[in-house]
């Protein structure tokens, strides 16, 4: 049977980008009613300084409401090992460390260099990684251009790719984080990826910035990625990223991959009904997702 891993990120990049801060009950609600969409794995947040991103100053007590519910892996963003540290301790047990290929965006999301966040890495690595009940993936931004330095190339993304590795990481999410790419790019960078690392299992994170998400997931699907994060409505965008948009819509993935007979184990209704209660709770965000515009098809065989 074939199968695509959805990764649901909008209680993390769905919501970071926003001004007003999201109420914790609301966000653990969120985490709930995605859960129930069939998600096998939600990112909750963010374990970073509130000085950087406020919206996650609560992120203890949201992962203290969900970290035992049942039906999905809770997974967090951290940026250095002090953020690793909490997330851990909060029961946190899948990390998600992420640092950028491009050295201007790499400053101007956590103040420091590439290098810089691989010593951070290079700590988590030693002190957790043979903890058995935690995973690591890496998450390399801008690997497919940056906003600020224009153009990434694959051998940069390769250079880094082999730093990480040698850590000891064996997973690795490529992030079109201003959705620059294309779908010969996206066939490029990781078919270079598969051939320079069969070990390492390899994730795709784009952003629909020009409208490419969906077909670079699909080019990506095609040549071996099995694991996708989605963004329920649309939602996202990095704060340190002038002119970013929202991720791939998960019900617009989910309906792509289900329409060809790629099972993803989550629920189309479920998930459109998650984006209207969205909507309704936060006004000032507009839904992008095509699907949550246009509605159901009904007379498709999904849904007959």
């Amino acid at each position: 049977m074939k199968k695509a891993k959805i990764v649901e990120v909008a209680p993390r990049d769905g919501l970071q980008n926003l001004q007003a801060f999201v109420p914790t009950d609301q966000k653990i609600a969120l985490i709930k009613k995605l859960a129930g969409t069939g998600a096998q794995e939600i990112q909750i947040g963010s374990f970073v300084s509130p000085q950087a991103i406020a919206q996650f100053r609560d992120m203890e007590e949201v992962a203290q409401a969900v970290r035992r519910l049942k039906g999905f892996v809770p997974s967090a963003l951290v940026p250095n090992g002090r953020g690793a540290d909490k997330a851990l301790a909060c029961g946190i047990a899948r990390l998600i460390f992420f640092f950028s290929v491009s050295s201007k965006h790499n400053y101007a999301n956590v103040q420091q260099s590439p290098l810089d966040s691989l010593k951070e890495l290079q700590h988590i690595c030693r002190s957790h990684l043979s903890n058995p009940s935690m995973t690591l993936r890496v998450d390399l931004a801008t690997a497919f251009g940056c906003p600020f330095s224009g153009n990434v190339t694959t051998a940069a993304v390769l250079r880094t790719v082999e730093k990480v590795a040698a850590l000891g990481v064996r997973e690795i999410t490529l992030c079109d984080t201003v959705g620059f790419g294309h779908p010969k790019d996206v066939e490029e960078k990781f078919l270079a990826c598969f051939r320079r690392f069969p070990e390492i299992r390899f994730g795709a994170h784009f952003h629909n910035t020009r409208g490419l998400a969906q077909a670079n997931a699909l080019r990506a699907y095609d040549i071996g990625v099995r694991s996708f994060d989605s963004s329920a409505g649309g939602l996202g965008g990095c704060p340190y990223a002038p002119g970013s948009s929202g991720n791939v819509a998960t019900e617009d993935l989910v309906f792509m991959f289900e329409s060809m007979g790629i099972k993803t184990g989550m629920d189309l209704k479920k998930l459109l009904n998650v984006c209207a209660w969205l909507q309704k709770i936060l006004p000032q965000a507009k839904l992008s997702g095509s699907l949550f515009q246009a509605g159901l098809p009904h007379k498709h065989k999904l849904f007959c």
